[in-house]
């Protein structure tokens, strides 16, 4: 029995996020630590669960995200072949569908403005309700972090977005922005606590 594309990738998803979020707490124990904050490193099982939750009800969204971003803007352009009207025998080679350089950085441009402010917000929202936040502290939070964890993604994933459309297949999209997401996660489990 095979697993759908969108569970093995949530689950890739969720594992690597739940690896960050111990990473990171190793991070925070080794930073106390030289601040001469004699506390031993004891992992937080409780936002280990809550990280690996928001990973799971994240990720299968961003999976379709990205999948219709391709469906929108399809990164190739599609070849015509015309082999039996060709006249000499190189015209009758066909070759590959080659990038479509203005439905890339479309997508470039959709998925850095409109994806990232919708997955900043996502998680902000999903943290605080994980954390059982009223939705008024979680407003605040949001008004608070937002455009900080805006501009510091910014840093990253145009990066990301750039190599994810034109060199990773869309399949593997989710698992690529994952890794790449492993310092992300780092980061994001700093600022979260």
């Amino acid at each position: 029995m095979s697993v759908p594309p969108i569970a093995k990738a949530t689950l890739q998803a969720a594992v690597i996020n739940a690896g960050s979020n111990v990473l990171a707490q190793g991070i925070k124990a080794y930073r106390d630590e030289q601040y001469n904050l004699k506390v031993p490193f004891e992992l937080d099982t409780t936002a280990l669960m809550q990280f690996t939750t928001c990973a799971l009800i994240v990720s299968p969204l961003g999976y379709l995200w990205l999948e219709n971003l391709e469906a929108w803007f399809p990164g190739k352009t599609p070849v015509t072949e015309e082999k039996e009207k060709a006249s000499s025998p190189e015209d009758k080679l066909v070759s590959k569908p080659g990038l479509n350089v203005t439905n890339t950085i479309a997508k470039i441009v959709i998925d850095q403005v409109i994806g990232g402010a919708w997955n900043t917000v996502l998680f902000i929202v999903t943290m605080g309700m994980l954390r059982g936040l009223d939705m008024s502290t979680i407003k605040t939070q949001l008004y608070m972090d937002f455009a900080g964890i805006m501009v510091a993604g910014l840093k990253l994933w145009p990066f990301v977005s750039i190599l994810n459309f034109t060199v990773v297949p869309a399949d593997q999209r989710l698992l690529v922005g994952s890794l790449f997401g492993v310092l992300w996660a780092i980061y994001l489990s700093l600022v979260a606590g």
